[in-house]
C-alpha cells in the first residue's frame, strides 16, 4: 500500500508540473491574443480542445 501511495504522490507531482507549464502557455497566449498570429491561434485551439 505504501508503494501505491508513493506512486500516486509521484504521479500527482508530475501532473501538477505539466499543468503549471500548460497554464503558463495559456497566459502567454491570452496576453498575445489580439495580435492575429495564426500559430498562436493553433496553440489556443489545442489548449481548449475537449477531445
Amino acid at each position: 500500500i505504501n508503494d501505491l501511495k508513493a506512486t500516486i504522490a509521484d504521479m500527482e507531482k508530475e501532473r501538477d508540473f505539466y499543468f503549471g507549464k500548460l497554464r503558463n502557455i495559456e497566459l502567454i497566449c491570452q496576453e498575445k491574443e489580439g495580435e492575429g498570429d495564426p500559430t498562436l491561434q493553433r496553440i489556443v485551439d489545442i489548449l481548449y480542445a475537449t477531445d
